[in-house]
């Protein structure tokens, strides 16, 4: 299997914004996530999530060959408020960014 090319410093850079910018700031792990139902909105703490993946996008009449970023909580998966991007390797480097931004001290 080949081995992915390593981000660019400018891809890093976007990554680390996007995830910004759905972070709720302190305490870190806290980010914005597609509501359910009638919900208004809803947050998920990604430090507590047992896994944090790329899918396909659940909106497939709009965006049939998107990726997204999911917090998993057990057997719950949460789309996160990232995306929906082009690319799987967008998403992959949104999912790295998340997981730096939650984990930085």
């Amino acid at each position: 299997m080949a081995k992915a090319a390593e981000p660019t410093p400018e891809e890093r850079e976007w990554a680390l914004a996007e995830a910004h910018r759905e972070s709720l700031g302190l305490p870190p792990g806290w980010f914005r996530a597609w509501p359910f139902g009638e919900q208004k909105w809803s947050v998920v703490n990604v430090k507590s999530a047992t896994q944090v993946i790329v899918n396909h996008s659940v909106e497939h009449d709009r965006h049939p060959d998107a990726w997204t970023v999911r917090a998993l909580f057990g057997t719950t998966a949460v789309e996160l408020r990232f995306g929906p991007y082009d690319t799987k390797r967008h998403a992959m480097l949104v999912a790295h960014a998340v997981l730096t931004v939650s984990y930085a001290e």
